[in-house]
């Protein structure tokens, strides 16, 4: 049956859960996206005793005890060219899963990230138009396979998605369908607002440590860190896209993996990937030294077990990093740009049979040196290897539960959807440094 949002219509087969558990059929009136009219009462769809599946795709009459109701249109932002700014719909469809290991998300807080402007405004990572945008949100569970997943309708969770050429996976929606290896649950102290902040800077995070530099993460009470560098040798070849096989299986060997007490340089440490970065290098056993403009940031910085490098003079923070080293810096993030990235190679060494390794999250240098080995982070890893996506969200669930992890600073954005786009434009001057920008919907 298909249901037009503006338009009510009465389905003659649905069904409502009484609160003993048995059922009864009522006709109910659809109107705009979710609003419901139950002999002509308004019904509140937040209801978990009241209400129904109904994808909108069929209507089989079927009483979800979960309550989870899918509508057949939601609210969206749609991009429709570049250089544009994105539009709000009503009219958008709500996607649906279509394997055993996808969930159906109802979004409730929306992460923004530089990606989500910069995409735009520079034409790069929209593989169509019109195009649906966002990576990071949390949200609750409603449309989940038991046979599958350990997760459940109804549970909150937060969810990287990297995925950004399935548009059903995209944050700027009021629902979203998500990989099960790629949400994690998240702890009662910890709100919505505050997972959405958290997914994708994690992912890059653990894998530029884990698979480019081979740090395998540190253990968390009785659950063991996962071992990238490990884990993708042990999964089929064909399983890893061409386009990162050779970062994922053969960047670094495994002598040249970093041993405890290793130096690791986070150039630009001011970002939320550098907050994870430099926890996970320490919690690991290396020695953090963060490249930041500290007259912004040095006081949020100081106390947190890294040596603070001002950013402003870039020769001199190179000569501080070889003095404060030894001259033996063999492992470096830059989290900047191509500028940085070729500073933060200079300060670096290598000997006759371990290379020096340089990540770089943004860019790496045109001109390279030799006996540095530079490393793009494989992000499609996380959701194209179910293992590798379903080890890290794992570890970080039971960080959250166990507080382990210092978290981002959030500020909220009104609005909802509608307010995206005064966000991303606060992010394009330059105004949002040091913290992650939440938009609830």
């Amino acid at each position: 049956m298909t249901v037009a949002p503006t338009q009510p219509c009465v389905s003659p087969n649905a069904v409502l859960l009484q609160p003993d558990g048995s059922t009864r059929k009522l006709p109910f009136l659809l109107k705009g996206e979710e609003q419901f009219l139950v002999n002509g009462l308004q019904a509140d769809p937040e209801d978990e005793r009241a209400f129904y599946s109904h994808d909108g795709r069929h209507d089989s009459g079927y009483c979800s005890p979960r309550g989870s109701w899918l509508p057949q249109y939601q609210q969206a932002l749609i991009l429709h060219g570049l250089r544009q700014p994105y539009k709000w719909t009503n009219v958008h469809p709500v996607p649906a899963a279509l394997r055993p290991d996808e969930l159906v998300v109802k979004i409730k807080a929306v992460g923004l990230n530089p990606i989500d402007w910069k995409s735009v405004d520079y034409g790069f990572g929209i593989p169509e138009l019109p195009y649906v945008a966002g990576r990071d949100f949390a949200g609750v569970v409603v449309q989940a396979s038991k046979t599958v997943s350990d997760i459940r309708e109804g549970d909150v969770v937060l969810c990287a998605s990297t995925d950004y050429r399935d548009l059903r996976k995209a944050a700027y929606q009021q629902y979203a369908v998500a990989l099960e290896h790629s949400v994690t649950r998240l702890a009662s102290h910890v709100a919505p607002e505050q997972g959405a902040a958290l997914g994708v800077a994690y992912v890059a995070a653990t894998l530029a440590l884990g698979i480019c530099l081979g740090l395998r993460l540190p253990d968390l009470s009785a659950l063991r860190g996962p071992d990238l560098y490990h884990l993708v040798r042990r999964v089929s070849p064909s399983q890893l896209p061409e386009d990162i096989r050779t970062e994922c299986l053969s960047s670094i060997e495994e002598h040249e993996r970093p041993e405890h007490g290793d130096w690791v340089v986070i150039w630009g440490g001011s970002s939320t990937s550098a907050l994870f970065l430099s926890q996970l290098a320490r919690m690991a056993g290396l020695r953090v030294i963060l490249v930041v403009d500290t007259a912004k940031h040095g006081a949020r910085l100081t106390g947190k077990g890294c040596i603070l490098i001002d950013s402003q003079n870039a020769s001199r923070a190179v000569e501080i990093i070889r003095g404060v080293t030894g001259n033996s810096l063999r492992y470096g993030v830059d989290t900047v740009g191509r500028d940085t990235a070729t500073h933060l190679a200079s300060c670096m060494v290598s000997g006759a049979k371990r290379r020096a390794h340089l990540v770089g999250l943004a860019a790496v240098p045109k001109q390279q040196i030799d006996g540095v080995q530079y490393h793009a982070v494989p992000v499609k890893v996380f959701h194209e290897v179910p293992e590798v996506g379903r080890s890290l969200m794992d570890w970080l669930g039971k960080a959250l539960e166990l507080n382990s992890l210092a978290l981002p600073s959030v500020t909220l954005v009104d609005g909802g959807l509608g307010g995206i786009n005064a966000a991303l434009d606060e992010m394009r001057k330059g105004l949002v440094s040091g913290r992650r920008l939440v938009v609830p919907i």
